[in-house]
């Protein structure tokens, strides 16, 4: 996708969910509350991986750590995130995110510290409940600072800001439920260095497991596609990045009135990258959080 297509993509991007919003929507109407519905909006099943479905009830708070590791040959990426969710009204939340790398490899380099602070902006602009099943579309937007270091090796930061912005759609029901959820990365650049821009292409989809009183227990699988360009230093194409790469990540979610844990491994089922790069072979995720 050339640079100039950025901006169709964009459109089309959200053209596609306001088509679902083009009928009137009917008055909302609170699922019975089994299976999927057995807790609140906030504590019932969403992806472990991909970007959104953070809309929470107004005045709720979450808090969570988020951890990840991607291993492959000679080369190895940590995270931890610390991050916190606020609902601002029943459709608008904000999403704020610290992360650190424990530890990252690259060969014979090592690198750790802090990486690049996001803040991030969710509105559900379309919700609609029936006795037994809820879907729901929003537009995703956020700012990274360049609070991480693009000097180690490897990074723990792009080095310059960038922005991102995105829609979803969920359908849930009883038993089943479904999302996707595209966006892109648009970085600036900084001392004519420039990380690539970035399309995300996401979908997942599970089903409720039987749960005791209280809990809600679901699998899912998520299937998270990453096309980026190549990236510029000092005013030169570094021909050793960007490329496509897809995720396969089954998980398990467990909640219930205040804590939600999800636990994945991933695996790259797709992964064409330019020129001479690290490949990653495997991703351990988790997520545990706690709601007040």
């Amino acid at each position: 996708m050339k640079s100039t297509q950025i901006p169709q993509f964009i459109s089309l991007l959200f053209f596609i969910p306001l088509l679902i919003y083009a009928d009137e929507a009917e008055e909302y109407m609170e699922p019975m509350k089994i299976g999927n519905f057995a807790l609140s909006f906030s504590q019932q099943p969403g992806p472990l991986v991909s970007f959104g479905q953070n809309v929470i009830l107004q005045g709720i708070t979450q808090l969570y750590l988020f951890g990840d590791a991607f291993i492959g040959k000679q080369n190895y990426q940590t995270d931890l995130i610390p991050n916190v969710i606020y609902g601002i009204t029943d459709d608008f939340s904000i999403f704020l995110n610290v992360p650190f790398s424990p530890g990252n490899k690259n060969g014979d380099f090592h690198s750790s510290g802090l990486e690049d602070v996001f803040a991030q902006l969710e509105y559900a602009f379309y919700t609609e409940g029936s006795l037994d099943a809820i879907q729901q579309a929003t537009i995703v937007g956020n700012v990274t600072f360049p609070t991480g270091s693009s000097s180690k090796n490897p990074p723990t930061g792009i080095g310059s800001c960038s922005f991102f912005i995105g829609a979803t759609y969920m359908y849930m029901k009883t038993d089943w439920f479904f999302f996707t959820s595209p966006g892109v990365v648009l970085t600036t650049e900084r001392h004519r260095t420039k990380a690539g821009n970035q399309v995300l292409y996401q979908f997942g989809l599970g089903r409720n497991i039987p749960s005791p009183c209280g809990w809600i227990f679901a699998w899912q699988i998520e299937f998270d596609g990453e096309y980026s360009w190549k990236s510029k230093f000092k005013g030169s194409t570094n021909r050793n990045s960007g490329g496509n790469v897809i995720y396969i990540t089954p998980s398990f979610w467990a909640s219930s009135e205040k804590l939600i844990f999800q636990l994945g491994a991933g695996y790259p089922a797709v992964q064409h990258l330019n020129g001479k790069q690290s490949k990653k072979f495997l991703s351990v995720v988790f997520n545990f959080g706690i709601a007040f």
